[in-house]
């Protein structure tokens, strides 16, 4: 089952976001992220990551924890179910 990652980071600027993905290619190239979107708050940004199972994510947590500490950010994400996607050509998937 999909599930959705949201990690929100009151306070903090945004160029700690950008400085997360110099790690290189392991941040980027997970398969099994589906979507990936950032963006800024009233006091700092969000992050939110739909994943194909909690498994993947589970294991994408070994290289994101080191990446997101280099990056001076504390990452507690609250993780729930996805009921549905929806592609921007309307076809949806549960």
């Amino acid at each position: 089952m999909a599930i959705a990652a949201v990690f929100e980071f009151p306070n903090e600027p945004v160029e700690k976001y950008h400085k997360v993905f110099e790690a290189g290619d392991a941040i980027i190239n997970q398969p099994d992220r589906l979507y990936h979107a950032c963006y800024r708050t009233d006091s700092g940004f969000t992050v939110i990551d739909i994943w194909a199972s909690e498994q993947s994510f589970a294991a994408f947590g070994e290289t994101l924890g080191p990446a997101v500490q280099r990056a001076g950010l504390d990452a507690k994400p609250a993780v729930y179910p996805v009921e549905q996607v929806m592609a921007n050509d309307g076809t949806r998937s549960s």
